[in-house]
């Protein structure tokens, strides 16, 4: 089914106490036309949840929906990529995962031995 772009938007704008006011969102986005540039939107707001601006103080500071498409905060914003929590990591963890993952399985007679040893049979 195809969901729009003001049901992407309202899903996308984080859980805060002044979420709220669906209906006269909704009317503001399509008086705006908001839906020919949802997706830039969306990356706004997807962008906007990771600054320290929205995520400090619990999200004191993340403005209301309506505010927000009043303002047009997104129009005219540099954008960065996000970058995912997986590139964010120690680049030494992250070796070690893909080594373990390319690692040959225990011989089972080994790991048969291994659990002699630990008292497992």
């Amino acid at each position: 089914m195809f969901e729009s772009g003001f049901e992407r938007f309202w899903a996308a704008w984080p859980k805060s106490t002044r979420k709220g006011g669906k209906s006269e969102c909704q009317k503001k986005w399509v008086k705006l036309y908001c839906e020919t540039c949802a997706d830039q939107i969306i990356k706004h707001v997807e962008w906007m949840k990771t600054t320290d601006q929205w995520r400090k103080s619990d999200g004191a500071f993340i403005p209301a929906p309506l505010v927000y498409l009043n303002q047009q905060r997104w129009d005219g914003a540099e954008i960065p990529e996000i970058v995912s929590s997986k590139e964010q990591r120690d680049p030494a963890l992250l070796k070690i995962e893909q080594d373990r993952q390319k690692a040959a399985p225990m011989p089972e007679d080994v790991r048969a031995k291994l659990a002699a040893l630990r008292g497992l049979f």
